[in-house]
């Protein structure tokens, strides 16, 4: 695996339409790759707290500085031996973005439709079981703000809204494979469109 960091260059204008629409920002961002988010396990996060605006990226392959206009490399670096060394007993600091969710049946169609929790109770709940499932336990956390994202798929005219939340806490693994394959892999829904990477401190 690799970690990765990159600026987004907000003065551009086609970074400027990257930000305003999620879609496009996946596009540019998985051009570093020539490859599938699902082969190339690309989790990211952009970070605009910073003075600079800030893009983090886990996967499995190094990345390209292939939009470097929009999107500029900074650094990478593989942290296989670093994901190792995680074991059980480890209590770390964390910060996520994710989308707390349940999915419901729609009344005459075919696929169910995911709907972000309504209460923070709910929220924590959820976030909590998903811990569980992923081998390590929440010892403390608060819900920061909500993050919306926007954009359209234009090759079929649909909107994307998602609505999540951000979270920072602490936590202590308990299952190191389960943590290790979730640290991976992402937490929760739409990992395409920048949600579900856990960030360790």
């Amino acid at each position: 695996m690799y970690l990765s960091k990159f600026i987004i260059h907000q003065e551009n204008p086609s970074a400027k339409q990257a930000m305003r629409n999620v879609q496009d920002f996946h596009r540019n961002l998985m051009a570093c790759f020539q490859s599938s988010r699902r082969e190339a396990g690309v989790l990211y996060r952009i970070n605009l707290s910073a003075k600079m605006p800030l893009l983090y990226v886990l996967s499995k392959i190094a990345p390209q500085n292939a939009r470097k206009e929009i999107i500029e490399l900074l650094e990478s670096h593989p942290i296989d031996s670093y994901i190792e060394s995680i074991k059980e007993g480890s209590i770390f600091s964390f910060d996520i973005c994710t989308i707390p969710s349940k999915k419901i049946i729609r009344e005459g169609k075919k696929n169910s439709a995911r709907i972000t929790l309504n209460s923070e109770g709910d929220r924590i709940e959820w976030l909590q079981r998903k811990a569980a499932d992923a081998g390590f336990q929440i010892l403390t956390v608060q819900e920061m703000e909500r993050v919306n994202t926007y954009g359209e798929k234009k090759a079929e005219r649909n909107e994307i809204f998602l609505k999540g939340y951000h979270y920072q806490g602490q936590l202590i693994v308990e299952e190191e494979e389960k943590f290790r394959q979730a640290y991976c892999d992402g937490i929760g829904p739409e990992k395409a469109y920048g949600y579900g990477m856990l960030l360790l401190v």
